[in-house]
């Protein structure tokens, strides 16, 4: 490893600590992981789902992202695949958070799930 790179105290501090202007911006990735999403989401849509209603929770988490320079995302309350239940992709079932709430949440947690697996946060 360059010498360079490493600080005084021998840990490499990489490119997430460098300077705020050579940042990359915060976008989820769009590889493969983009095209399964998108097929969740699509199978998950109902006739009658309000777009309108939905497009507002997306701008309102790409506001919220523009202003506190953290990522916000779009949360299924339900979540949209999961062994035990499937929630719909409509206003309803969804709220903006932040990203690593989310990512804690992941699919294994909702209101109402069955009580064994709240053992699973225990």
């Amino acid at each position: 490893m360059n010498q360079q790179a490493l600080s005084l105290d021998g840990y490499d501090h990489g490119p997430l600590f460098g300077p705020l202007a050579i940042r990359r911006p915060l976008v989820r990735p769009k590889g493969k992981e983009g095209v399964v999403h998108r097929a969740q989401t699509v199978r998950c849509t109902p006739a009658w789902a309000d777009m309108k209603a939905i497009a507002a929770f997306y701008a309102e988490a790409r506001r919220r992202t523009r202003e506190t320079g953290e990522l916000h995302v779009v949360d299924h309350i339900v979540p949209k695949i999961n062994p035990l239940v499937c929630g719909l992709h409509v206003a309803c079932n969804m709220q903006v958070v932040h990203w690593r709430f989310n990512a804690i949440k992941g699919n294994v947690w909702w209101p109402d799930m069955p009580g064994e697996q709240c053992a699973f946060w225990d």
